[in-house]
């Protein structure tokens, strides 16, 4: 495209200012328009980072013309502004979860593709440096066939003051946090066709589960995801992922403040990986926040190239029941068959 990308962000509140701060620092988009229902959101990010503010989407749609829209409201409400984008031909990218339940998010899914644009789902963890990191080991072949995995996610870290929602919320870390970790799941080692799930509630001031344990089973290989905020360590490693992955000729490693390491025969392999540095970005948050750069960056290039994004709405559909079937399992206490809600 001869001009940057026009587009609109909906939804300015917590995660939203590192969309906002990304977006910021690529010169092949312009940021045209924000909108949130609160009016001050909405004015500060315009008023920082440039467009008109709005309070209603469908004011913004009708108003503006838009290239992609990017949209980083609560799930509930993600159906309505994706179905508003397919109305308006506009291409969107949406935060994830994309939905609560599967027929929401089938309908979003299918108001995208009759509507023959490019949907993409805001799922981060896979962009981190560390995670592609891991993954280029993984296709290099040099632990050979992986058959084993493990992807941990355990904190002390007051999450709460930041997002309250999870206070209240009866499904929370697994809808939280092993989402994630699902889709590491499946861009390290495949898709599973099993999972089996126990989950516990450890903060008596919360609702819904806060520690959870998954198994999942692939052909040939076997997953635990394990996911707590009620884990204390020597030192804080929020908000970090932990990977290992055992394959046929030896180990990948991905441990505390990013320290990689690589078993194989050709010996071991350490290295203290580096997060790439943004201006705006802050540790312990800059992992993450380099993740938000790196999927944006990926976005445009599908939007230029016509690339399927490797998140798409149809791709993230397989993530979602991955998730609706952890709580089918820990509800029925029995073996969740992957797929049987596609």
């Amino acid at each position: 495209m001869s001009r940057p990308y026009r587009f609109a962000l909906i939804g300015c509140g917590f995660f939203a200012q590192n969309h906002l701060q990304a977006w910021a620092e690529m010169s092949d988009v312009e940021l045209v328009a924000t909108c949130d229902i609160n009016p001050d959101s909405a004015a500060a990010a315009a008023e920082t980072f440039g467009g008109t503010p709005y309070t209603d989407a469908a004011e913004l749609f009708a108003n503006e013309e838009l290239d992609f829209v990017d949209i980083a409201t609560t799930p509930p409400t993600h159906r309505m502004m994706v179905e508003l984008a397919a109305q308006h031909q506009v291409a969107a990218i949406c935060q994830k979860p994309l939905a609560w339940d599967m027929n929401d998010a089938q309908a979003m899914v299918r108001a995208m593709a009759d509507a023959d644009l490019p949907f993409m789902v805001h799922e981060n963890f896979r962009f981190q440096y560390p995670m592609r990191k891991v993954k280029e080991v993984l296709d290099s072949g040099v632990i050979g066939r992986p058959f084993f995995g493990r992807i941990s996610f355990r904190t002390a870290h007051d999450v709460y003051s930041a997002q309250p929602w999870c206070m209240d919320a009866e499904r929370m870390i697994i809808a939280d946090v092993s989402v994630h970790q699902f889709d590491l799941t499946r861009f390290f080692l495949g898709e599973p066709d099993r999972l089996f799930t126990e989950a516990i509630r450890v903060n008596p001031q919360i609702k819904g589960e806060d520690v959870a344990t998954i198994v999942l089973g692939l052909p040939g290989a076997t997953c635990i995801v394990d996911t707590s905020y009620e884990s204390s360590s020597d030192h804080s490693t929020y908000p970090q992922t932990f990977v290992t992955i055992e394959g046929t000729d030896g180990t990948v490693t991905l441990g505390p403040d990013y320290h990689l390491q690589v078993v194989s025969p050709a010996g071991v392999h350490e290295e203290q990986l580096v997060i790439p540095e943004h201006s705006w970005a802050s540790e312990p948050w800059n992992c993450i926040q380099d993740s938000v750069v790196n999927v944006q960056h990926h976005w445009i290039h599908c939007l230029e190239s016509g690339q399927t994004p490797e998140t798409s709405g149809a791709d993230t559909l397989r993530v979602l029941d991955l998730t609706l079937g952890a709580y089918q399992s820990l509800d029925t206490g029995e073996p969740y068959r992957v797929g049987s809600m596609l």
